[in-house]
């Protein structure tokens, strides 16, 4: 076992015996969330809103020192996956065995995302070249781990995750979307992470890393060819749909010229 992940493991078990591991693993990582989203982000009302969030989760437990012991915990995690090369929160989650396989949990070893990350970014320089950047989108993001991965790849290729790729993350469980919003922000992807669906896109939660105000200030919006390239596409069909209205209504006005049958209009009644 990862050193970092075995002393990680061992404060854990030290808190409140009383609770379940994945309780207490899950009150960790919304915490967490809470205190890197609560720094990221620039809405007021959001802010407001995840102190009063990390204070509800304080509140659950009567004995505070045990919330004062999270602190270390934290401190063990940002730095292991700060670093890079690693799922840190992953691991821990599967040596706590807190995964849920009803819901389709399971720990990915970083070496697969890591293969996995490096056959789908084989041009990865020559679109940072092109473009200045590189969107990546993960629909089923999980704690985060193949974004852990693409990090790596394209780091070790000598580009600053901060600017040269903008990630979404989409997770359905909250606990995990938890734990993904910690490990990007806490490995310095900019972008945003999302609580939701990806089939049906309801979103119920989001929140932007910290590195996000670093990429626009370097790139601006992201997506921004993709709006203008949709703008000019629904400008374009606004343009066919009047142009064949008007061609419609000029055949309207040709057929009022020819003969004109007069009657009675028929009625059912």
């Amino acid at each position: 076992m990862n050193p970092a992940v075995k002393e990680f493991v061992r404060l854990l078990n030290d808190i409140d015996r009383s609770k379940h591991r994945s309780e207490v693993f899950a009150d960790f990582c919304e915490m967490s969330y809470c205190a890197l989203a609560k720094k990221a982000s620039p809405f007021p009302d959001q802010r407001e809103a995840l102190e009063a969030q990390y204070m509800s989760v304080v509140a659950r437990y009567r004995n505070k020192d045990d919330v004062r012991k999270m602190p270390e915990m934290v401190r063990i995690a940002l730095g292991e996956i700060g670093n890079g090369g690693c799922d840190f929160l992953g691991m821990a989650a599967g040596e706590l065995e807190v995964l849920d396989a009803k819901l389709g949990q399971f720990f990915t070893p970083y070496e697969v995302s890591r293969m996995m990350a490096e056959i789908s970014l084989p041009d990865v320089d020559e679109k940072i070249a092109e473009h200045g950047f590189i969107t990546v989108q993960e629909p089923a993001a999980g704690a985060g781990g193949m974004l852990m991965a693409i990090a790596d790849v394209i780091e070790g290729k000598g580009h600053s995750l901060e600017t040269s790729v903008w990630i979404e993350a989409v997770e359905l469980s909250r606990p995990t979307f938890h734990m993904c919003y910690v490990q990007c922000a806490a490995r310095g992807l900019a972008g945003k992470v999302i609580c939701g669906n990806s089939l049906s896109l309801e979103v119920f939660t989001s929140a932007y890393t910290a590195a996000a105000p670093v990429f626009f200030a370097a790139n601006g919006d992201p997506f921004a060819k993709q709006k203008e390239q949709a703008q000019q596409a629904a400008a374009q069909e606004a343009m066919r749909e009047e142009q064949a209205e008007a061609e419609r209504k000029d055949r309207l006005a040709a057929l009022g010229d020819g003969p004109v049958i007069s009657g009675q209009q028929l009625t059912l009644f």
